[in-house]
């Protein structure tokens, strides 16, 4: 993987260490800012293993019942837990967070990002 950030909405929080071994906060970013169940205490680096493991538990589980549908909507015969995180860039409606895998992917892409701008518009033709 030669390219991982992660993303507080627009903002990014941390990058993937030259190695491409670790996530690593980056300087100027508070604490307070990063994921909780990611960067446990005071961690500001975490083995990327850990950010596959966090990410996985961010998408939808095999046994949804509208999974094979939600799979044939993106493009997937079979669940591949990876392959779903990088289609959904592991972005929930309830937090901040996002995984970018490319520098072509913005907010606007992400389901958070998408939503915004729906309720954006939504306010300014009220």
């Amino acid at each position: 993987m030669a390219y991982l950030k992660l993303m507080m909405d627009e903002k990014e929080i941390a990058h993937l260490s030259e190695d491409g071994q670790s996530l690593c906060a980056n300087e100027g970013v508070p604490q307070y800012n990063l994921p909780l169940n990611l960067f446990i205490g005071d961690k500001r680096k975490v083995p990327l293993v850990d950010v596959v493991v966090w990410a996985k538990k961010r998408i939808f589980p095999k046994n949804r019942m509208d999974c094979k549908e939600i799979l044939k909507l993106m493009g997937l015969s079979d669940y591949n837990a990876w392959e779903i995180v990088k289609r959904t860039n592991a972005c929930l409606m309830e937090d901040p967070y996002w995984l970018r895998f490319s520098e072509d992917e913005t907010f606007e892409d992400t389901t958070r990002g998408r939503a915004k701008k729906i309720m954006d518009e939504t306010q300014k033709n009220s």
